[in-house]
C-alpha cells in the first residue's frame, strides 16, 4: 500500500514537472515573440502633425519626414524670410533663428542679420510670391521658386524671377533650418553661379 502511494506520487510529480516544463517553453516562446515585435517597432513609430488649419497631414519616423511637411514648412520659413518690412524685420528675424540649426545658428543670424540692415538702411521691404515648390526628401531641401518684388518707401523698386532653398535638419522630429540662399531656377539645389 505504501509502494503504491509512493508509485503515485512519483507519478503525479512527474506529471507536475513535465506540465511545468511544457508550461515554461511556452512562456519562452511568448516572450521571445514579444521582444521580436517590439525589436521590429522601434524606430518605426509615426508622429501625425496637424497644423492650426488642417489642409493635409503631416509625418515625421526616425529620419525622414512627409513630403507635405517639407513644403508647408520651407513656405513659412521662407515668408518669415523674406516677406519683410524694416518694422518688422527683428521680430521675424528673430522667430526665424529660434528655429535654426545649432550648428548653424551663427551662420544664419550674420545673413539673416545683413538682410535685414540693408532693409532699414535703404528702407526697402521685399515680398516673395511663390509659384513652384520642389522638394527633396532625400537631403531634407526644398527650393522654391517665384517672383521676389521689392518696395522702396511706398513705390515698387521691381521684381525678378527669383529661386531660394532651404535645407532643414530633423532633430528629434522637428525641422530646424540649416541652409537658407538664393540658386538658380536650372539647378536649384546647387549653388547659384556666383556664390
Amino acid at each position: 500500500m505504501l509502494f503504491r502511494n509512493y508509485l503515485s506520487d512519483q507519478a503525479n510529480a512527474s506529471r507536475e514537472i513535465r506540465f511545468m516544463r511544457i508550461l515554461l517553453a511556452g512562456l519562452l516562446l511568448v516572450i521571445l515573440v514579444g521582444v521580436v515585435v517590439v525589436l521590429k517597432l522601434i524606430g518605426n513609430e509615426k508622429t501625425v502633425l496637424t497644423p492650426p488649419e488642417i489642409k493635409r497631414s503631416y509625418w515625421v519616423s526616425g529620419d525622414a519626414v512627409s513630403k507635405e511637411y517639407l513644403e508647408d514648412m520651407a513656405y513659412w520659413y521662407a515668408g518669415l524670410a523674406l516677406n519683410i518690412t524694416p518694422a518688422v524685420s527683428s521680430y521675424q528675424n528673430g522667430l526665424f533663428l529660434k528655429y535654426a540649426a545649432p550648428s548653424e545658428f551663427g551662420r544664419l543670424q550674420m545673413e539673416m542679420g545683413a538682410r535685414a540692415e540693408f532693409l532699414k538702411k535703404n528702407n526697402t521691404a521685399t515680398q516673395f510670391s511663390v509659384r513652384n515648390i520642389t522638394p527633396d526628401e532625400k537631403t531634407l531641401r526644398v527650393a522654391l521658386s517665384g517672383v521676389l518684388f521689392t518696395w522702396a518707401s511706398d513705390k515698387k523698386a521691381g521684381e525678378r524671377q527669383a529661386t531660394y532653398v532651404i535645407g532643414f535638419k530633423n532633430m528629434n522630429g522637428k525641422l530646424y533650418v540649416s541652409e537658407f540662399k538664393e540658386t538658380s531656377e536650372q539647378n536649384p539645389f546647387d549653388p547659384a553661379p556666383g556664390r
